[in-house]
């Protein structure tokens, strides 16, 4: 097999053992699974010996671990160090969790905090009922946009040119009855979010569950992030009560990393 060949138009400053070596970890983020040589080879198009030592140098720094008794390989604790340092270093994280906290204090439901990566959402904090403690269920992973508050309130005050370009391959499968199932309906959904300030997710994804997402505005006013609540059972006659609040949490969260609203 051959190697990719490089983009025309790649910057002039990549270097190809680096751009590789990436593409190799990108691929465990992909499919979140133990990977062989061969599979990821085939996978980038790639010329297996050069993956093969790319992979051996990745594992020699702890970046990778071979499982043992296989051709496997996984992400290793490098890795997990490596995240670690993003999600500790940023005003956004540091002091999302702490407004996640009081969230759950105040609604007892599960809280997040995510971003717009690409397409989808992405987790990055995740506060249980419990609030001693972080668990992981969802740091790190993915979500539709179509179908989360999340991916509602993060999308809502892009430019329409960048919420048509976020939703352009969105195939927008029917999970409940009450599931976005049309871009047409999402962004009639978005006006809604614009007008009162916070996303539903009135069991669109699960049934029995809803949750109730508010946006992060930077200091230049931009929506960088969403913070959310999500339970299950949650009465109809509480569900606005919900959404103010957790409105109110993510004004705070914004105010806290620079935002200041005009007047």
């Amino acid at each position: 097999m051959e190697d990719k060949k490089p983009a025309k138009d790649a910057p002039y400053f990549m270097i190809q053992s680096v751009d590789r070596t990436l593409m190799i970890l990108q691929s465990f983020i992909d499919e979140r699974r133990p990977l062989g040589v061969s599979e990821i080879a085939r996978k980038l198009n790639l010329n297996k010996s050069v993956v093969h030592r790319l992979m051996l140098t990745l594992l020699s720094q702890g970046y990778l671990e071979q499982l043992k008794n296989t051709d496997k390989y996984m992400v290793g604790p490098k890795t997990f160090e490596l995240g670690s340092v993003y999600t500790n270093s940023t005003s956004l994280v540091d002091e999302g969790k702490k407004v996640l906290i009081e969230l759950v204090d105040r609604i007892g439901f599960t809280a997040h905090l995510a971003i717009l990566e690409k397409d989808s959402v992405l987790y990055l904090v995740n506060v249980e009922p419990d609030h001693l403690k972080y668990l992981f269920g969802s740091v790190g992973q993915r979500r539709p946009v179509y179908y989360t508050a999340l991916g509602k309130c993060l999308t809502a005050w892009l430019p329409e040119e960048k919420i048509l370009k976020v939703m352009e391959n969105c195939t927008f499968e029917k999970l409940t009855d009450n599931t976005i199932t049309s871009l047409e309906a999402f962004l009639k959904e978005l006006e809604q979010v614009r007008q009162v300030g916070f996303a539903v997710d009135n069991e669109e994804g699960s049934f029995g569950v809803r949750c109730f997402a508010a946006p992060i505005r930077n200091k230049d006013g931009d929506v960088v992030a969403a913070i959310s609540a999500s339970g299950y059972g949650v009465a109809e006659e509480k569900m606005n009560e919900i959404g103010i609040t957790v409105k109110s949490l993510a004004s705070q969260l914004s105010r806290r990393i620079g935002y200041f609203a005009n007047p």
